[in-house]
């Protein structure tokens, strides 16, 4: 079993997260859990078929946990989807889905099976299959929300094949009887018992998702001794009035569940925009509970990972943000998969140590580069971007595209053997290697002591701006 985030944000999505959704893996079928937008996208890219998605669990009527169905219906269409799909939901689902088909004049070539649960029900089996169930409790919130407890059941146990041999068992017939717990008698009527060569049952594995609760009862009977515990965790400790008022968990909270209920593993989600850097509430939650993840969006989280790590593979590059972005005039070494790189000049200086796929030509700061840098200057014959790039080893005057004259602008050049190939003695405004490294030794001391130089985060929020946002 395999639980793969798609989206973790909450509410309004960000530069970085997605609106709710949780996939499960499980033998090569796929349930969903909350489908917000741009859900059918970020299955895509985890490297999860749309097309083996079998059950669909939603939890509440807020738009951000629901507002990806219509499109990811419409996608299942296109793609000539034969096999009944399930949709299980608050009462309202049906009606709902049933319109905005009609509106759109969809004709659906698959059948959807409703399983609506009315207001006020406090707990329900919605699934129940002959491996796995699928329970659904009431949870606190504003409105009436639902959370899931998806249960393997007990597996029979393993057959101990030599000492059923030696007592006389010979054909599968006896030996799936013996596995089912049932007594076998043979031809001369010796009765073999089925606990004599079976071993005791092993617990199925178990996935909770609760989210947009408050601390509630239910929240625990859901995540009893679950292996893997999904639990929203909008707020940190400074909000709890905030979370309270609105029906969210902080990240204590989702701890205390935990603790309660004793899972195996916590996973926090569901993080308010004011969080830009959610380990805030994950040190929240391990101050509770213990072992705690943060859901990363599109990295699976696995019950087995000897025998189910590499069956689900991202397609996009997985990243973890660092406390300083990429600074806006290159990426790092070249700029790499993912960095921020609109124009050229190499990479922030701090960055130079980290792995890049990109071009080992642009290690610079601003232009200069240690094998001809510079932005728009990949070519050979035009290797610096604006005025003042060239690098020491093979450099070049900005905007310079002849092979033999290098230093056509003002501020171009700058090579330590010479722009000019039948020159190597020098070239147009140059200087030692020892003063450009001074140079930028001085910038970036002015850039450590200035602020407004700094290389801004993705989304700048603090924890304590506008607590009004959600």
């Amino acid at each position: 079993m395999i639980v793969v985030p798609l989206g973790i944000a909450s509410a309004t999505p960000t530069a970085v997260r997605h609106l709710p959704s949780v996939a499960l893996w499980r033998e090569g079928s796929v349930f969903l859990f909350d489908c917000g937008e741009n859900t059918q996208m970020r299955m895509l890219q985890a490297g999860i078929k749309r097309s083996k998605v079998e059950y669909i669990f939603i939890s509440h009527f807020d738009v951000d946990h629901f507002s990806g169905l219509i499109g990811l219906l419409s996608t299942l269409q296109l793609q000539r989807r034969e096999k009944e799909l399930t949709l299980v939901g608050p009462k309202g689902i049906k009606e709902y889905i049933d319109w905005n088909v009609n509106f759109i004049g969809m004709e659906l070539s698959f059948e959807l099976i409703y399983v609506e649960i009315e207001d006020g029900t406090d707990e329900m089996v919605v699934v129940d299959n002959e491996d796995y169930f699928v329970e659904a409790r009431a949870l606190k919130h504003r409105r009436y929300c639902l959370g899931y407890r998806f249960q393997e059941k007990d597996k029979p146990g393993k057959v101990d094949a030599d000492k059923a041999a030696n007592l006389g068992i010979t054909n599968d017939e006896q030996f799936k009887s013996l596995k089912a717990g049932e007594d076998v008698t043979l031809e001369d009527g010796t009765v073999i018992k089925s606990y004599e060569v079976v071993g005791h049952p092993r617990p199925g594995d178990s996935f909770a998702y609760i989210t947009d609760t408050e601390y509630c009862p239910n929240a625990v009977k859901l995540a009893m001794n679950t292996n893997i515990l999904y639990h929203e965790a909008t707020f940190g400790n400074n909000l709890a009035d905030k979370a309270k008022e609105t029906g969210h968990s902080t990240a204590a909270d989702a701890a205390r569940v935990a603790t309660e209920a004793q899972a195996k593993l916590l996973v926090i989600g569901h993080f308010s925009a004011r969080y830009t850097n959610p380990h805030v509430l994950l040190k929240e939650a391990r101050e509770g509970f213990f072992p705690a993840w943060l859901a990363n969006e599109l990295r699976p989280i696995f019950t087995d990972p000897v025998h189910e790590r590499g069956i689900i593979t991202p397609k996009v590059e997985l990243r973890e943000l660092s406390e300083r972005a990429p600074s806006p005039r290159g990426g790092d070494r070249g700029g790499g998969r993912g960095d921020f790189k609109p124009r050229g000049g190499g990479g922030d200086r701090n960055f130079r140590k980290r792995k890049s796929f990109g071009d080992r030509g642009d290690r610079g700061d601003r232009g200069g580069s240690r094998s001809g840098g510079g932005g728009y200057g990949n070519s050979r014959y035009d290797r610096s971007s604006r005025p003042g790039g060239g690098g020491y080893n093979r450099g070049g005057g900005s905007y310079s595209n002849d092979r033999n004259d290098r230093n056509d602008r003002s501020y171009g050049g700058g090579n330590r053997y010479g722009n000019d190939r039948n020159d190597n003695r020098g070239g147009g405004y140059n200087r030692s290697h020892n003063d450009r490294d001074r140079d930028y030794r001085s910038r970036d001391r002015d850039r450590d002591r200035d602020p407004e130089k700094q290389p801004r985060n993705y989304t700048p929020r603090t924890a304590s701006d506008d607590y009004d946002r959600f």
